[in-house]
């Protein structure tokens, strides 16, 4: 009962790749949603133009994939369109990884959420479970996106998956620059809890069962300034 947590995963992978084959069978079943769209599609746009087999898109996470021994043949692209309910449900509960990719957190909650109603089977996934960027956010219960990072550009939370029940917050595509890192602090002191910033070149793999805790590479964690009453 893995989450494994990437910014941009084709620069985090080579940091974890060891760890994962520790952790992921070379046989394992993989299940692909990649349904964070920037805007609506439909079934024949979403296979042949935006997760198009053999170009950038779908090679961006199969070609990851390959490099903790998961073969093609083992990875199912699920369709929100043409797939019906009951055969996602099957997907996942025959699969052993799930994988989560970037986009628009917005459409990719919306077709869990209301158009497949698959949220329960992802929620109470017990395998495991790879996010980048908005698949990542979404795994926790509440999540914020900074205004650099939010398509509205400005700071806001919005409601997640649940699959992490908010033990922490985390920050995708984290910057080193002083105005955006005190946000951070800021969201640590505020909600009393610690923020992960992943930066591009950092991963965090998190075990839901043990609440244990792995950072690779550029993860930096800003913890609640305590108060000093006098």
């Amino acid at each position: 009962m893995y989450s494994v947590f990437f910014s941009r995963i084709e620069i985090g992978m080579n940091l974890v790749t060891d760890r994962l084959k520790e952790i992921i069978k070379k046989n394992s079943k993989v299940a692909i949603f990649p349904w964070a769209f920037p805007v609506e599609i439909d079934a024949k746009k979403l296979n042949d133009e935006f997760f198009k087999k053999g170009e950038k898109r779908y090679n961006r996470y199969i070609n990851e994939l390959k490099k903790i021994g998961i073969e093609e043949n083992n990875i199912t692209i699920c369709n929100c369109y043409s797939d019906s309910n009951e055969k996602l449900k099957k997907i996942i509960d025959d699969s052993d990884v799930i994988l989560l990719p970037g986009g628009n957190p917005e459409m990719f909650f919306n077709k869990v959420v209301h158009d497949t109603e698959i949220l329960y089977y992802i929620k109470h996934y017990k395998g495991i479970i790879i996010g980048e960027s908005a698949g990542t956010e979404l795994q926790l219960k509440r999540y914020f996106i900074t205004a650099k990072n939010n398509f509205y550009k400005y700071f806001s939370f919005y409601d997640g998956f649940g699959v992490v029940d908010d033990p922490f917050y985390i920050d995708v595509h984290s910057v080193n620059n002083s105005k955006y890192l005190s946000k951070l602090q800021k969201v640590a002191d505020d909600k009393k809890k610690n923020v992960y910033a992943i930066y591009d070149d950092g991963v965090m793999i998190y075990n839901r069962k043990t609440n244990n805790i792995e950072l690779f590479g550029n993860v930096r964690v800003f913890k609640p300034k305590k108060i000093n009453l006098i």
